[in-house]
């Protein structure tokens, strides 16, 4: 009984913790303790040669909060956000709901949206200057074709913002699967007695398939928005942050504080206030969402 309950133990009870002790040590490793240690550096003049540098407390902070690049920084991530929402986020939900109603070539369109995701980010952007190009591009022959004035596009500070989101206007993705996935599971009795009801298409996807989906549009609208916030890749690889620091997010402004200032103290202080109102603002929506669920 005892060599019993013994092999009962390590069966049970201790192999997943054994199974997860690696990948736990690994998370807290490269995860948690680099934030721990931005936040530590941040009340540091931090010196990499004689670590950790003279102890300046809050002036990091106050100094970078003082300075107007600190502040353009969050008013474009501010502006990124906006557009990326508003612009790109309900285009894959439109487009699981056309997939639905699809009788033939269901699973062949539904492959075509998800293939684009394994183009590399790099290749896509090459792409897109392409189309951007204010001589050779697409996009201003299409201009001059409808008879409108060219544009510099990414050169343009009103309109570089709007140059790199508008590529996530074509949808697809993971998330179109993700909501398509959501919208078969919901049960046909439902959709049955609707349509026996005389329910309109309309109304099946206002009242029927959206409340059944709310879940899934939550998380992704997390994502999305935590994305949004610490967007850094795309407005990098288009412009540099440029022109005059009209794409220069809250991501390149830190990339730039360490890579280019040497300034690991305002970098590291800069990138604990993001993390911090990454959290506050995932915080909300989920507080917004347990409100609304009561």
């Amino acid at each position: 009984m005892k060599k019993s309950y013994q092999s009962y133990f390590w069966r049970q009870k201790m192999t997943p913790w054994l199974i997860l002790l690696v990948p736990v040590i690994f998370t807290l490793w490269l995860k948690y303790y680099p934030i721990l240690k931005a936040f530590y550096i941040s009340f540091f003049d931090y010196d990499p040669i004689n670590q950790p540098g003279n102890f300046v407390g809050l002036s990091n902070y106050q100094n970078m909060l003082h300075t107007q690049h600190y502040w353009q920084s969050w008013m474009n991530t501010a502006v990124f956000l906006l557009l990326q929402i508003s612009m790109t986020f309900f285009i894959p939900i439109i487009q699981a709901l056309f997939l639905n109603e699809l009788t033939r070539f269901k699973g062949v369109l539904s492959t075509l949206y998800v293939l684009p995701i394994l183009i590399p980010t790099t290749v896509n952007v090459i792409i897109w200057r392409w189309v951007w190009h204010p001589d050779y591009g697409i996009a201003n022959q299409l201009m001059k074709l409808l008879g409108l004035g060219t544009q510099t596009w990414l050169s343009d500070p009103n309109l570089v913002k709007f140059c790199i989101i508008f590529p996530g206007v074509i949808g697809g993705g993971v998330g179109v699967l993700l909501y398509l996935s959501a919208i078969q599971g919901i049960s046909t009795d439902i959709f049955e007695s609707a349509s026996l009801d005389g329910c309109t298409a309309w109304k099946k996807i206002w009242y029927i398939i959206l409340p059944n989906i709310r879940f899934i549009i939550f998380i992704q609208l997390i994502i999305a928005v935590s994305a949004s916030i610490q967007l850094l890749d795309a407005p990098y690889m288009f412009a540099a942050g440029g022109p005059s620091g009209a794409s220069t997010t809250q991501g390149i402004y830190i990339y730039n504080t360490f890579n280019n200032d040497y300034n690991y103290g305002r970098g590291s202080a800069a990138s604990v206030i993001l993390m911090l109102v990454t959290l506050t603002v995932t915080a909300i929506q989920m507080r917004f969402e347990n409100t609304e669920k009561g």
